[in-house]
């Protein structure tokens, strides 16, 4: 059984999608992005930012975070968000993660999705999805 997450202070999703999935202890989360800044490293510190509050919503925490998949408009400026992802995630153990080059949508120069297991429940965050 899947369980939508609900975020406040997360955009909501843009399309027929749902912006994060906790299924058992599983927390799937959908492409974030940061629209407003102009650069990449302010655009992946604000997509995480948003990941934060949907990870929070399911009673979890960047600590938790599995693995990464991100798309960088550019990869010429891999560097410029390497660093800002690298501050993300400042212990030794980092997550598994792909980063791949490809066009984006509205502005984005990147793009974040995430799997992360969530150490507990929190009920009042997450519903049945379709509910």
């Amino acid at each position: 059984m899947s369980e939508l997450i609900i975020a406040p202070d997360a955009p909501s999703a843009a399309g027929p999608y749902s912006p994060g999935l906790v299924v058992g202890d599983w927390i799937f989360l959908s492409g974030q992005g940061g629209f407003d800044p102009d650069t990449v490293a302010d655009q992946t510190t604000r997509a995480f930012r948003n990941v934060e509050a949907l990870l929070r919503a399911a009673g979890a925490s960047l600590d938790d975070v599995v693995f990464c998949l991100v798309h960088l408009r550019d990869l010429a400026q891999f560097d410029e968000f390497n660093a800002s992802y690298t501050q993300q995630f400042p212990g030794r153990v980092k997550p598994v993660r792909t980063t791949v080059g490809c066009d984006l949508v509205a502005g984005m120069r990147v793009e974040v999705t995430v799997v992360a297991r969530r150490p507990g429940r929190a009920a009042s965050a997450v519903t049945p999805a379709g509910k």
